[in-house]
């Protein structure tokens, strides 16, 4: 049994009439009117809670909201009394809470009965306290007790502080204007550093080697929250010329126009702070610290025939610094980095949380487009969120955010998985996190997955390398669409008409994977998609046939205007029922991140197509219903899930189903 939240509508005040007939005494349950005045207002919300059975969804938890200007009113909140003490009230509050957390209410109040003592416990459970006791609320004689639950917006989230660590204080007299300095000693033990994780610190201690003190300012940096400079996977990095080459490729265009005067076959660039001393090297020194985020460190090129190449990284000590350059050159820079960090940085001030969005500005079909990241950007930050826009080349600073939104075509053999993987790793929120882009982008585990649930798909063939069997294909109806196990975005599928067109194109794709899937073509004019997000629909569009074709896209075609087909967006209330019920049982397979699910409705039967983990959500086009709130509801998703981490435990090997 699953359930999933959505915002109600008038097709469910029947049952939602019903639940309060179930829960409440006659006296205090609202009347039609009421319940529908409710529903249509814009002063009110009503949430409600659906158990999806193999009956179909029904309403087993409702929540009326007041929403007034700084606070949240919580009117009533009922559950059915067979779903009762399962826990379905539970998340149902915590549904309540977080709408009040995502839309920066000061507080939530509510009144409960002054006799019930069990209730009033429960709403304790959540943080909420009695205040005022109210004389006769409910009848003569029935009182209730005011209870209010502050919200973390009430109080403002201190500026981070910077802490530069030393081995000891008297390694050198810095005086920077926006850091303090401390010993490494202090760092270690000081309660202060210890229990506040409100600290940016930057390590300059003397020696990085593992078991020194240098070392583990860095790890237990980490350990406390802090954002540290260097970061221990970026001392790593430092020890091996795999890595450092690996990762330098992306800065190889500036590395060859900076050095192309170099007539040496080996050039010495030290990168202090994120700069050069010498100007003509600001632009490389820049690029390079971008990549390996670190404070004081030199890089050794040398020129293979006529390309450049690093040939080593080497993190400096201050004490090194210093007798190169001097103590007015280094304390100048120093002050120069604090002083832009602070700037840039002043958000902490405020923001709750960081948010790093991964995109790609040079894809052709990239699933937001550039509004529609602004739209995230926006909704993140009246979120309580400070976030930023990434490139692959921004991987080795995944550890300085808590969660990370992917909107670029994910795939496992790509940057995607691997950065998803690692920013699950460091413990951070990730959508589309690495086992829903293992599952979704292999169509074999979706068809075994589906089958074994008995939701319906198209008629499908499992076609294995050296094992075709002649009677089965003969029995096949044809047109059928062969797809590749990984194939992506309408890419790796192919239809064919009949037994000889099939047998060549298994032989041409039998050269990428030794199994292929092949499924009953269905024709339609167009393919429902449905958005899920935490087992509960968002969005729904109409993708129409590009002119012409049989698919969404057509990748052959080089006109724009027939590259794609059309597309109608229509809000959730009036999709078929066995649409949606089928994409959230589909989707709820794979797990409980942010899905787009294909389907085909053929008389009035959903056929599922397919399951994407990292479905487009473009400016005017997924959003034409919504509008600004689609992507609030993706946001307080990952609002919810960090808060929701804070107290259950990381697994990263191993995640359940």
């Amino acid at each position: 049994m699953y359930t999933f939240f959505r915002e109600a509508n008038l097709n469910d005040l029947k049952q939602i009439i019903e639940l309060e007939s179930q829960c409440f005494a006659p006296h205090r349950q609202s009347t039609r009117r009421s319940l529908r005045l409710s529903i249509a207002s814009e002063q009110q919300r009503v949430i409600v809670q659906e158990v999806m059975t193999q009956e179909g969804a029904s309403i087993v938890g409702c929540a009326i909201l007041w929403v007034h200007k700084k606070a949240l009113r919580l009117y009533s909140i009922a559950v059915s009394p067979e779903h009762q003490g399962k826990g379905i009230g539970a998340e149902l509050m915590e549904q309540v809470i977080l709408y009040a957390s995502g839309n920066d209410f000061l507080r939530i109040t509510l009144e409960a009965d002054a006799t019930n003592k069990k209730l009033i416990q429960w709403y304790e459970r959540f943080g909420f306290h009695c205040s005022d006791l109210l004389q006769d609320y409910y009848a003569d004689g029935e009182h209730a007790w005011r209870m209010g639950k502050p919200m973390q917006t009430e109080s403002k989230t201190k500026p981070c502080e910077n802490i530069i660590v030393l081995d000891s204080k008297a390694t050198a007299q810095l005086s920077i204007e926006n850091a303090e300095v401390v010993s490494a000693r202090e760092y270690l033990g000081l309660e202060r550093f210890q229990n506040n994780s409100n600290y940016r610190v930057f390590n300059l201690c003397s020696s990085y080697k593992h078991q020194k003190l240098g070392y583990y300012v860095s790890l237990l940096a980490s350990a406390r929250d802090h954002k540290i400079i260097p970061n221990v996977t970026t001392i790593r990095d430092f020890s091996s010329i795999r890595i450092i080459q690996g990762i330098a490729e992306n800065i190889t265009p500036q590395l060859q126009e900076s050095l192309a005067e170099i007539k040496e076959k080996e050039y010495t660039l030290d990168i202090l702070f994120g700069q050069s001393l010498e100007p003509s090297m600001q632009k490389l020194a820049k690029a390079i610290h971008n990549h390996f985020e670190a404070l004081l460190f030199r890089a050794e090129f040398t020129r293979n025939k006529d390309q450049w190449e690093v040939k080593r990284l080497e993190l400096l000590t201050l004490k090194k610094a210093l007798e190169i350059y001097g103590h007015a050159d280094i304390e100048a820079l120093a002050d120069s980095f604090f002083r832009q960090r602070r700037l840039k940085r002043q958000r902490l001030k405020t923001y709750h949380y960081d948010l790093a969005i991964l995109s790609n500005p040079k894809e052709k079909t990239p699933p937001s487009c550039p509004d529609a990241l602004q739209n995230f950007m926006n909704a993140a930050e009246d979120c309580g969120f400070f976030v930023e826009q990434i490139t692959k080349k921004d991987a080795h600073r995944i550890s300085e955010f808590d969660a990370l939104f992917i909107r670029e075509t994910t795939s496992v053999h790509h940057h995607t998985y691997t950065i998803a993987r690692s920013a699950y790793a460091e413990g951070l929120i990730v959508i589309d996190d690495p086992w829903s882009i293992l599952r979704c982008s292999n169509k074999i585990y979706l068809y075994e997955r589906l089958r074994r649930a008995r939701i319906q798909q198209p008629n499908s063939t499992i076609f294995q390398k050296g094992k075709l069997q002649k009677d089965a294909i003969a029995a096949l109806q044809y047109p059928q669409v062969l797809k590749v196990p990984d194939g992506s975005f309408s890419l790796g599928v192919f239809k064919v008409n009949s037994e000889a067109e099939l047998l060549d194109a298994l032989s041409n794709l039998f050269k990428q994977s030794e199994v292929i899937i092949g499924q009953e073509f269905i024709p339609s004019p167009y393919d429902w998609r449905i958005g899920v997000i935490d087992r509960t629909p968002i969005f729904a569009c109409k993708y129409y046939m590009a002119r012409g074709h049989w698919q969404i896209y057509n990748w052959n075609e080089q006109n724009n205007d027939a590259f794609s087909g059309g597309y109608e967006t229509v809000s959730i209330d009036q999709v078929p029922n066995a649409v949606l019920q089928t994409a959230v049982k589909a989707s709820s397979l794979i797990g409980d991140s942010l899905y787009g699910v294909d389907l085909k409705e053929i008389n009035g039967k959903a056929y599922v197509i397919e399951v994407n983990d990292n479905p487009n959500i473009d400016a005017e086009v997924e959003d034409a219903v919504l509008g600004k709130e689609l992507y609030r509801k993706i946001i307080t998703s990952f609002y919810q899930r960090i808060e929701r981490e804070r107290y259950v435990p990381r697994y990263v090997s191993y995640r359940k189903s």
